[in-house]
């Protein structure tokens, strides 16, 4: 370590992405749809292992969004999540894209900048 390096402080403050006001965490819980899959139970949100995530652009029906897929229990689900601002969704998509085989409840964990950019 450089004894002469100084910590700088962080400008943009970082919020973790389940407190960030910009999204409704975590992905299957009221406003965004339940998980849905093969088996008709629904599976606890926070424990389902993230293995896709997809763009839909935006109609006449719903505003931009994101399709997230992930498996639990060995079955895979699928569920939308939504943003009060649907313009950083290009961000949390390449943002989660990085979480791909982490848990719910480990990517609403990682830490985002304001515009939803994984820090």
């Amino acid at each position: 370590m450089n004894p002469r390096a100084r910590t700088v402080r962080r400008k943009v403050p970082l919020h973790r992405l389940r407190e960030h006001p910009a999204i409704h965490w975590p992905p299957g819980i009221e406003p965004n749809p339940p998980w849905a899959g093969p088996n008709p139970r629904v599976p606890d949100p926070l424990h389902v292992v993230l293995t896709k995530v997809e763009p839909v652009q935006p109609d006449k029906h719903a505003a931009r969004h994101l399709t997230l897929s992930g498996t639990y229990e060995g079955n895979p689900y699928r569920t939308t999540l939504t943003l009060e601002d649907p313009s950083l969704a290009n961000n949390l998509y390449k943002s989660l894209m990085k979480c791909i085989g982490e848990t719910i409840a480990g990517v609403g964990s990682r830490k985002v900048d304001p515009f939803l950019n994984l820090a």
